[in-house]
């Protein structure tokens, strides 16, 4: 595959996501690690300065991720979106890549928010028109 995003939250779930994508990802191909920080308005008692801290956080992750990856024959890269609907921030992210596959934890504890990440794998996997890899 060339091209595939992973759900990243520093979570062991999205850390074993990460290690598959990097077992199918092609020779010369592309992981896109993605974290999405929730927004004020899909999180009760969540308020902008609390956004900044965990997008901050997320941008943290991605990047002690890249490094501790080094180097290899595919190419990463790492992004970070607000939204108050995780799964379709990735499912709409993996279209507007052009991503040929979604790569995701089924569960873990999220260091960028406390949501259920088994549902956010569940939301991904029912809507999601790009094929979807749950990894355990």
């Amino acid at each position: 595959m060339k091209r595939i995003l992973v759900g990243f939250d520093g979570s062991e779930g999205a850390e074993n996501a990460l290690n598959k994508a990097m077992t199918i990802v092609d020779e010369n191909g592309l992981i896109i690690l993605l974290a999405v920080v929730p927004t004020p308005s899909g999180k009760k008692n969540l308020e902008e300065p609390d956004v900044q801290t965990l997008r901050n956080r997320a941008n943290n992750i991605i990047n002690i991720a890249i490094r501790d990856i080094g180097c290899h024959e595919f190419s990463i890269k790492g992004m970070v979106k607000e939204n108050e609907d995780i799964a379709s921030s990735i499912i709409d992210t993996a279209i507007e890549l052009k991503v040929e596959a979604i790569v995701l934890g089924c569960k873990g504890s999220s260091e960028l928010g406390r949501y259920p990440i088994g549902s956010v794998a569940s939301k991904v996997v029912q809507y999601a028109k790009t094929p979807v890899m749950v990894c355990r």
